[in-house]
């Protein structure tokens, strides 16, 4: 391993991106320059100091910041993935079928009890009824199909084609 100086700007940067309780300075570089999060065996040298870092990262953040659209149900429906009406289960955060949770497509909401929402707000309300605290919940993990298929994995597939 290489040890390298960085400033208090860069590292602001890298604080900011970091994935909270996940990350170290040297995963969210990785993450952020597109290196495969496996330690590569023979360590890089940065012989040109602290500029070519931030160049690095400045350029990979421009790439970066642009995000997947968020997966949206009623896309999923016209594309054939699911259907209008279809009932999907929630799983926590082991994948296993929570008892009594499901909902109705409608649309881009979910129908729980006649009242609409989205994947992630009531992935979040009913996994706090049985125990789980988390504030972000990414809701299209935490629904799945009578396949077991999740959300995140058709959307992943309908942004494929």
């Amino acid at each position: 391993m290489q040890t390298i100086q960085i400033d208090a700007d860069v590292f602001a940067v890298l604080q900011k991106n970091a994935q909270p309780f996940i990350d170290t300075p040297n995963s969210t570089l990785r993450r952020l320059l597109g290196i495969d999060l496996v330690v590569s065996p023979v360590p890089v040298e940065l012989d040109q100091g602290d500029e070519v870092l931030e160049k690095l990262l400045k350029e990979s953040m421009e790439s970066v910041r642009t995000k997947a659209p968020k997966a949206d149900l009623s896309k999923l429906v016209h594309a054939g993935f699911l259907k209008e009406g279809e009932q999907l289960s929630l799983v926590d955060y082991q994948s296993n079928l929570v008892p009594d949770c499901q909902a109705t497509i409608s649309g881009s909401s979910l129908l729980f009890k006649g009242k609409p929402y989205s994947m992630s707000k009531l992935a979040q309300e009913l996994l706090q009824n049985v125990g789980y605290k988390s504030n972000d919940v990414r809701g299209p993990s935490h629904w799945v199909n009578a396949e077991g298929i999740t959300i995140t994995n058709l959307w992943e597939k309908y942004l494929r084609r």
